[in-house]
């Protein structure tokens, strides 16, 4: 079984042997210490700087989405999202369901991101933003720098979701001008799902997140970020995916963030340089390193399950209406160019090229 997917993916021998292992009582200093640990690295991977804040959630990346909207807007708040996929969309619905009003930019899937975008929203007043930094449902990569820019000229605060493009992509909290970051395990990290963290500077934490109720118990920050300050958690947390991301995150940190990064560049070019000769078409707007969409006239599922019941290869398949049209090879987790040769060669075979 190979896995091309954007979560969960092929994981690191280390830690599937860790993960058979019995878990620990978790009330414990040396739980506490790992915990702080963990903290203390992610951190430092993402530039968060000094005073920021890490809550540790025991959820998809969705429970992350939900929590930081909800802990650092209320209905007072207007926010302008960028919507060009199906997770665009989830940050416009989570405002929905907690009331909070919201103008969306609406990508038609192709389109890649640009000023003229925004230029109709530049003269009304927002709290905040909110985007992911990848369009998972698309792969369009979106320019920070050019969000960052146009939210500290409205002095807006920036929520990035950062889960398929944390350690795929560079991302730097400081130098981005980036508020808040959401972030998985089950994507790059390439650990069980069931672990979502938000990474939060100085200033939201201060001037938002402690000055507001979030009017959610399980999802509260503010009990997360209360628990953290000791290395522990309000509630019974996923305690070996705990300790999963501490070997991690050590392992990553060792290795150095660049070499990291650089490693998932290389096999995404290594794809899309083999598909391109095989003249399998992409998208031309900026993509992530963390997967390559590629374009099908219809019959897109029909060879997803071709390569998964015929080659044991399984890529992402797109729901709605990009269903029949895109089929999304992942390039996180723990794969190599063998790998790839072997996709490319069962596509080939799959498409008679």
């Amino acid at each position: 079984m190979r896995l091309f997917t954007v979560g969960p993916v092929m994981m690191y021998p280390e830690i599937l042997e860790g993960s058979g292992k019995q878990l620990p009582y978790f009330r414990t200093n040396q739980f506490s210490e790992t915990m702080l640990e963990s903290e203390a690295i992610l951190k430092r991977l993402l530039g968060a700087g000094e005073g920021s804040k890490a809550a540790f959630l025991t959820a998809s990346g969705t429970g992350a989405m939900e929590a930081a909207v909800a802990g650092f807007f209320g209905r007072g708040d207007r926010l302008l999202i960028i919507c060009g996929g199906g997770f665009g969309k989830r940050f416009a619905e989570i405002c929905g369901v907690h009331g909070i009003p919201h103008d969306d930019v609406v990508l038609p899937f192709g389109k890649a991101l640009s000023e003229e975008d925004l230029e109709p929203f530049s003269g009304k007043e927002y709290s905040g933003m909110l985007v992911n930094m990848d369009e998972t449902s698309t792969g369009q990569l979106y320019d920070i720098g050019m969000l960052s820019a146009f939210c500290r000229r409205k002095g807006m605060y920036l929520i990035v979701d950062a889960i398929s493009s944390f350690l795929a992509d560079p991302l730097d909290m400081e130098k981005d001008g980036i508020d808040a970051v959401i972030i998985s395990s089950q994507k790059a990290l390439s650990l069980a799902p069931g672990i979502s963290a938000v990474v939060m500077r100085r200033g939201i934490y201060k001037d938002r997140l402690l000055r507001r109720d979030s009017g959610l118990y399980y999802l509260d920050l503010k009990h997360h970020l209360l628990d953290q300050e000791r290395g522990q958690t309000p509630f019974t947390p996923a305690v070996g995916i705990l300790l999963d991301l501490n070997a991690m995150l050590r392992k990553i940190s060792e290795e150095g963030l660049e070499t990291w990064i650089g490693r998932t560049a290389h096999l995404a070019a290594y794809f899309r340089k083999g598909a391109a000769e095989m003249g399998i078409p992409m998208p031309d707007y900026p993509l992530s390193n963390a997967v390559t969409p590629i374009l099908f006239g219809g019959n897109a599922y029909d060879v997803f399950l071709k390569l998964r019941d015929s080659y044991g290869i399984t890529v992402t398949p797109s729901g709605g209406d990009l269903r029949g049209r895109v089929l999304r090879v992942g390039h996180i987790g723990n794969l190599s160019e063998e790998d790839y040769d072997a996709l490319l060669d069962a596509l080939g075979e799959v498409l008679g090229r």
